[in-house]
C-alpha cells in the first residue's frame, strides 16, 4: 500500500511542473496613429440681447416681447429654412436714479424712496440663432442690431453632423498607424501581421447651450421705404477634427 502511494505522488510531479511553465509571450508591437481632417462648417451661431424699457414691469415686458418678435421675424425671413432661435435668461429689474449709488449702501438692501426710488423697469432677454445660411450670418448680425438688438455677434461655426467628420478622422488615424507599424517592423527586420487590438481616443463635440429650440416665425411685411440689410460677407475657415488611435499588430512568422 505504501509503495502504491509513493508511485502515485511521483506521477503527479511532472504534471505540476508543466502547469507552472510560463506561456510563450505573444509577439506584438503597439503604435499610435493620428488622423486630421478638415470640413467646411455648415452651421453658424449668432447671439444677441434684447431689451425693453417702461415705467412699470408690464410696459418693459411688452416692449421686450415686441422687439424680440420683430427681430426673430426679420432674421427668419433673411436666413430662411432650417434657422432656429433659442431664448433664455429673461430678467426684469428695477431702475433707480444714479444718485442712489452715492448713498453709501455698498450693495446692501435699501428702501425705494428718496434718491433710491424706482424710476422705471428694464427687461432683458438673451437670444441665440443656429442657421445653415453661412453666407448670410454676418448680414444677420447687422440686421439684428438695426432692429434694436444689443451685443449682436457671430459667435462661431460648427458641423451639424460632427460624427461623420470624426469617422473620417478615425479612418485616417488607422491608416497612419499602419504606416508607423510597417516602418517599425521593417526596421526590426520582421514581417508585420494582422491587427490584434484597436483603441480610439474619443474626440470632443461642440455643445450648444440654450432654451427650447423654436422655429423662427414668418417675417412681418417690411415698410415700403425699408432699406435692405447691409450685406456683410463671411468666409469661415474649415473645422479641424482630430482623432488618435492605439493599434496593436502581431509580428513575426
Amino acid at each position: 500500500m505504501r509503495y502504491m502511494m509513493l508511485a502515485a505522488a511521483a506521477a503527479l510531479v511532472p504534471a505540476a511542473g508543466m502547469a507552472q511553465e510560463p506561456a510563450t509571450p505573444e509577439r506584438t508591437i503597439r503604435v499610435t496613429g493620428v488622423g486630421v481632417v478638415q470640413t467646411p462648417p455648415d452651421t453658424a451661431r449668432l447671439d444677441y440681447w434684447v431689451r425693453g424699457e417702461g415705467t412699470n414691469p408690464d410696459e418693459a415686458s411688452r416692449a421686450l416681447a415686441t422687439r424680440q418678435k420683430a427681430i426673430a421675424g426679420a432674421l427668419g425671413g433673411l436666413l430662411g429654412a432650417g434657422t432656429e432661435i433659442t431664448t433664455g435668461n429673461v430678467m426684469v429689474i428695477e431702475v433707480k436714479d444714479r444718485a442712489c449709488d452715492d448713498q453709501g449702501y455698498n450693495g446692501l438692501p435699501r428702501l425705494s424712496q428718496g434718491a433710491c426710488a424706482v424710476t422705471g423697469y428694464l427687461a432683458r432677454m438673451q437670444a441665440g440663432v443656429r442657421t445653415p445660411a453661412i453666407g448670410k450670418a454676418g448680414t444677420a448680425v447687422g440686421l439684428a442690431a438695426r432692429l434694436g438688438a444689443s451685443d449682436a455677434r457671430l459667435s462661431g461655426f460648427s458641423l451639424s453632423k460632427p460624427r461623420e467628420a470624426q469617422a473620417r478622422a478615425t479612418t485616417a488615424a488607422i491608416a497612419d498607424a499602419k504606416l508607423r507599424a510597417e516602418a517599425v517592423a521593417a526596421g526590426a527586420g520582421t514581417p508585420l501581421g494582422a491587427i490584434v487590438t484597436v483603441t480610439d481616443q474619443a474626440g470632443y463635440e461642440p455643445i450648444v447651450m440654450g432654451a427650447r429650440s423654436l422655429a423662427a416665425p414668418p417675417p412681418p411685411p417690411p415698410p415700403p421705404d425699408a432699406a435692405p440689410p447691409v450685406a456683410i460677407d463671411v468666409a469661415p475657415a474649415p473645422i479641424e477634427t482630430r482623432q488618435q488611435v492605439f493599434v496593436t499588430y502581431s509580428i513575426g512568422g
